[in-house]
């Protein structure tokens, strides 16, 4: 549904903990049986014998639902009825592929509501359309039209609007000729409808539950009948200014029927075939709210006219027919995440098309910005909404449902900005065939999924289908960054180091090793296998195999050991990859992940000392206003730099020791003296409470905008805590330059031999410090340095 202003209502993580869980249960689960299902019987009785183990309360008995055909994969959806015969919104999704064997089980088995009684997902009523008589007997032609493609600023790169009055606004007369297929009469003076095998445009005669004092907000504008040749030159200025409702020959249904039909046929012409079971009807003068809203269960888009007419933004047009193709992918889409999935969805296919169109016509305007025509009417803010909201994060505790803000992230923008932003590069990659691939993949991983729907299962299922459509591409791998960017992916295994720089003196092999930790961040015991590689290193190690997997219990973690067979360079970056295979349960396939991490051979030697603060984390509270049911922690913290370095080098590094019991609820941001600001840690999971981190240019990327900035001042640290009941602590905090490293003596480097530095700054010596370095993290805290914090 595309609104004229975004009802950001703040949630916050810790009332969502708290609160029910909506669709928490549901998983996405690979069965090791590679069984073989023809048919929905078989597909039940597969279900029932797999979940035999289940109790009658919870699954006494399914029934088909529905069934749904995709590029890859058959799958066949089940209510699940209790021994009571209850349907709670229950549900199971077995899928299969092309040669019927069993993929992947979407399992929804908690109880979604209360309304068990059968009563669910009813159709709308007292809700009554008209159509369009079609002539008989009938022919499709192709009929000529002129139409906005996407919107009038986007066409003319033209100015944001400074008067929120759509009746101040100029429209140009500057349009895309376009043809579009229609129903006409085989006369000799044939009429047509706008209508055809595929799209249909109808009259909504009243509005659904019987409000009555909306009546009057609803144009009856009746259905338009034509002649081939009549639509040549529609022209939405030439209605009058004083009302420019009264547009020849009905532009805005013209509109909206050009792009609904072509949109449609493109989804066909990606492979999807038998997906529109359905003629799609849409009323484009549906009513005269500032808003547009697809209908599901009576399969109707409904386009406003207030503020400005909605159908002149090709975006809010297509952003509607985007919940059209999810509805149709999955009927039952509700509960959980599904209502912000489906508007990132919307947002994400009308930002596709206008990005296609400007793709194929060499131009770019406003790539990011969807509505940004129809989103300046209307006298309201916020009418547009980011395709490329970086600070999103997901937390899988909280509900995003649509339109509003969790913690500062739009449940729209957090959905739609790693799909727009992947599909981005890889347009860059693989230039215009991107577009048909991405779309193919994220269509195709939103079959399969059912009631209750997290972000985080719509994120892997996507994965899923970028495996099986496109192996040998980068497309997955570039969906996995974005999604890894925004928390949208489980954290099912954590690999750290320990620590981050190599000790070589106190190695076990001549030259040295790394050392990391796996952690099982779950609630539940994983079987797990894989293999260690080292750059620069050769050979391999198993950390189990495959046919004898080792354990590792729900909250555990393990060391591992690789032994360096050649001794780096002092100061390289070493990094290890372990590529594991992983199982929560004997009856699923091992599921393949990958793990990179990084390493830097010797201890570093810093120009500064970091301050030891031991200064408290301050915990969020709670708020007292439903629209801010709490009010975030913030921590800050100074570090004065007066070193001799007036500007930030390429050895520059940031120091950072935080104890807290969950780090996937603090934000650390740095604050540059000259104004800047880079996020050090956004709500990662950690293996365990204390962190101590230093963050080298070199390694870290977002610290590359620092770099030639001004090193000497005040350098700011802010933690932000988003949940209650946790506290913490800021030990030490830290910026400065690596002027070099301390290794064991090898003929790559020498010892570093002392040198005095009576640089006071920030507040120790930089030999000493490194002479005294601690394994964990190579510095040792200077005791007596100036400090200052404060917090607020």
């Amino acid at each position: 549904m595309k609104v004229p202003r975004l009802n950001k209502t703040t949630l916050c993580l810790f009332t969502l903990l708290t609160a029910s869980q909506q669709g928490v249960a549901a998983e996405l689960i690979y069965p090791a049986n590679d069984a073989i299902v023809n048919n929905s019987v078989q597909a039940k009785q597969f279900l029932l014998n797999y979940f035999q183990d289940k109790p009658d309360t919870v699954i006494s008995d399914l029934s088909v639902r529905y069934q749904r055909t995709s590029l890859m994969a058959t799958h066949y959806n089940f209510d699940v009825i209790d021994n009571q015969g209850k349907n709670c919104h229950k549900a199971l999704v077995l899928t299969v592929d092309k040669d019927q064997k069993v993929q992947r089980v979407y399992a929804q088995l908690d109880a979604l509501t209360g309304q068990c009684d059968g009563t669910i997902e009813q159709p709308r009523t007292n809700f009554d359309i008209t159509t369009p008589v079609i002539p008989t007997p009938t022919k499709t032609v192709q009929v000529a039209a002129q139409v906005y493609t996407p919107d009038p600023r986007t066409m003319n790169q033209a100015p944001i609007p400074t008067d929120g009055d759509f009746e101040h606004y100029t429209l140009p007369a500057t349009y895309q000729k376009v043809t579009m297929p229609v129903l006409c009469s085989t006369a000799a003076n044939p009429q047509c409808v706008l209508a055809n095998d595929k799209v249909v445009a109808i009259d909504i005669v009243n509005l659904p539950e019987g409000i009555a004092d909306k009546a009057e907000q609803q144009p009856q504008q009746g259905h338009l009948s034509f002649a081939p040749d009549a639509l040549t030159n529609i022209d939405v200025t030439q209605a009058s200014a004083a009302d420019k409702s009264a547009v020849h020959n009905y532009f805005y249904d013209v509109m909206a029927f050009y792009h609904i039909d072509h949109s449609l046929r493109y989804v066909e012409g990606l492979g999807f075939n038998h997906l529109f079971n359905q003629t799609v009807q849409f009323d484009a003068q549906g009513s005269n709210e500032n808003n547009s809203k697809y209908l599901n269960d009576i399969n109707l888009l409904s386009l406003g006219m207030g503020g400005s007419p909605d159908s002149l933004d090709a975006d809010v047009i297509l952003h509607e027919f985007g919940h059209t193709i999810n509805y149709f992918i999955v009927p039952d889409w509700a509960y959980g995440d599904t209502s912000g999935i489906g508007e990132g969805f919307g947002d994400y296919w009308a930002g596709m098309s206008t990005y296609r169109t400007q793709y194929q016509q060499g131009t770019s305007f406003e790539l990011d910005t969807v509505f940004n025509f129809d989103g300046h009417f209307g006298g309201k803010s916020g009418g547009t909404r980011s395709l490329n909201d970086k600070a999103a994060r997901y937390y899988p505790s909280a509900e995003y449902q649509a339109h509003i803000s969790v913690n500062g992230t739009l449940s729209d923008q957090l959905w739609s900005t790693p799909l727009f932003q992947s599909l981005k590069e890889a347009v860059a990659t693989y230039n215009a065939d991107a577009f048909d691939a991405m779309n193919r993949i994220i269509l195709e991983g939103l079959y399969g999924l059912g009631r209750g729907a997290k972000m985080h299962h719509a994120a892997q299922s996507i994965l899923d289908a970028a495996k099986k459509l496109y192996p040998n591409d980068e497309y997955g791998a570039i969906l996995r960054r974005h999604f890894n960017h925004h928390n949208l992916l489980p954290t099912e295994l954590i690999l750290a180091p320990a620590p981050q720089f190599i000790d070589t003196t106190l190695a076990a092999t001549s030259n040295g090793q790394v050392s990391a930790v796996i952690y099982n961040p779950t609630t539940r015991d994983m079987t797990l296998s894989g293999r260690l590689t080292v750059s620069g290193q050769s050979g391999s190690q198993d950390l189990a195999s495959i046919d004898k997997p080792s354990s590792l219990k729900a909250g555990q973690s393990q060391t591992i050991n690789f032994p360096l067979n050649a001794q780096p360079q002092c100061g390289q970056r070493i990094d290890l990859t372990l590529d594991a295979a992983l199982s929560f349960d004997n009856k699923q396939r091992m599921q393949q992940v990958s793990f990179d991490q990084g390493f830097v051979f010797g201890l570093p030697e810093f120009t500064e000392a970091p301050n030891t603060l031991n200064q408290a984390v301050i915990d969020a509270k709670k708020g007292t206003s439903p629209l801010q049911p709490m009010r975030k922690g913030l921590t800050y913290a100074t570090y004065f730099n007066t070193g001799d370095q007036e500007h930030v080098g390429n050895d520059f590094a940031v120091i950072t020791h935080i104890s807290h019991p969950d780090h996937r609820e603090l934000k650390v941001t740095l604050i540059a003296p000259d104004g800047q600001q880079v996020i050090l840690h956004d709500h990662q999971a950690y293996y365990q409470n204390n962190k101590q981190t230093v963050y080298r240019l070199a390694d870290y990327p977002q610290l590359k905008p620092l770099l030639g900035g001004r090193m000497t001042g005040a350098w700011r640290l802010e933690i932000s805590d988003i949940a209650v009941g946790n506290s913490g602590q800021l030990i030490d905090f830290g910026v400065t330059h690596i002027q070099d490293y301390q290794c064991k003596a090898s003929p790559n480097k020498p010892d570093p031999k002392p040198q005095p530095n009576n640089n006071s700054g920030g507040g120790g010596s930089a030999l000493w410090l490194t002479l005294l370095a601690m394994l964990q993290l190579g510095y040792t805290k200077a005791r007596s340095v100036k400090r200052r914090s404060f917090k607020r």
